[in-house]
């Protein structure tokens, strides 16, 4: 069930979402985000050398994808 509600928001985002194929579903999945946070982080909330570090729990050490994190760790470092 649905129901219409009117909010004011600013026109440089209305705008934005006016460019969205289905503003309805944008808005209630961004609500839905906001209103109902997930205690687990997303993938895409986490920092790159946050996921480096995770990932390398799952590397033989001396491997190449090991020494690859390492790098890539080194790199951004």
């Amino acid at each position: 069930m649905r129901i219409n509600r009117t909010f004011s928001i600013p026109v440089a985002l209305a705008q934005e979402l006016k460019k969205k194929h289905n503003q309805s579903e944008t808005v209630t999945r961004a609500l839905r985000k906001y209103l109902e946070p997930d205690d687990s982080e997303a993938l895409g909330d986490a920092k790159i050398r946050t996921i480096l570090f995770e990932l390398r729990l799952r590397f033989e050490p001396m491997s190449a994808e090991m020494e690859l994190l390492k790098t890539m760790i080194a790199i951004i470092s």
